[in-house]
């Protein structure tokens, strides 16, 4: 009987791996066509994204002017009591009020609501190393690394409307960028001073005013009265982003 035997000798085949193997050139031609395309579509799609979320902050900019503007119409219209009007004027400026209605969020993060959140983001970005026009991604992103997140289902939304209405925050010209506008306290406190001399003049009658420039003043003093209140509270909120002092 013939014993067949092995020899000891290993004989070791090339095995492919998937660190060894290559594609093809098409392959990766057609790979690097695709890559361009979902680069193509993720780039418009923030496009996209930002110019949505500007045109939302502006509607909703526009929609409070337009609620201040109708409470002074029924004033001038007399459809509204002066004790009615006085209830809307307190009420609109109870929601501009900022309480202390920061929460803790799992101990480390704090929940911003309103006002808070653009007058801490201001204060953020003013302590940060960054001078220049940032994107609102990079400026939420200090303001997480901060400890601080706006309340809401979508706090990035969220974020870019409250900062969309911060007197001392501007756009920039490329899209989703923005940056502080450090002189705007000097430019509202000179409008505001301008507006107070116009109701001056305003209340001065002329000797033999008749029942219709009463009238027309008394109207006229009313819008000035309405604009004076906006402009202190856009000094106020101002001041207070930039000085880094919260309100009391």
């Amino acid at each position: 009987m013939i014993a067949c035997g092995m020899s000891s000798t290993a004989i070791h085949l090339p095995m492919a791996t998937a660190e060894s193997w290559t594609p093809s050139r098409r392959m990766q031609s057609a790979a690097a066509a695709e890559r361009e395309r979902v680069e193509r579509e993720l780039r418009r799609l923030s496009k996209r994204e930002d110019s949505l979320a500007q045109q939302l902050d502006a509607i909703r900019e526009a929609r409070s002017a337009l609620q201040e503007e109708l409470v002074v119409l029924k004033r001038l219209s007399r459809n509204l009591p002066a004790g009615e009007t006085r209830a809307v004027d307190d009420e609109q400026r109870r929601l501009r009020v900022v309480t202390d209605t920061s929460l803790p969020v799992n101990g480390h993060e704090v929940v911003l609501r309103g006002a808070q959140i653009r007058e801490t983001a201001v204060r953020v970005l003013a302590s940060s190393a960054t001078s220049q026009a940032v994107h609102y991604r990079t400026w939420f992103d200090l303001l997480r690394h901060e400890g601080f997140i706006p309340a809401g289902k979508d706090p990035l939304a969220t974020f870019l409307t409250q900062i969309g209405r911060s007197p001392v925050v501007r756009r920039s010209t490329a899209p989703g960028m923005y940056s502080l506008d450090l002189g705007a306290p000097e430019r509202v406190r000179e409008h505001l001073s301008q507006l107070q001399a116009k109701l001056g003049r305003i209340s001065e009658m002329p000797p033999g005013a008749t029942v219709d420039d009463i009238a027309g003043s008394r109207e006229r003093r009313i819008r000035l009265t309405a604009e004076i209140a906006s402009a202190e509270r856009t000094l106020a909120e101002a001041l207070r982003s930039l000085s880094g002092e919260e309100e009391s």
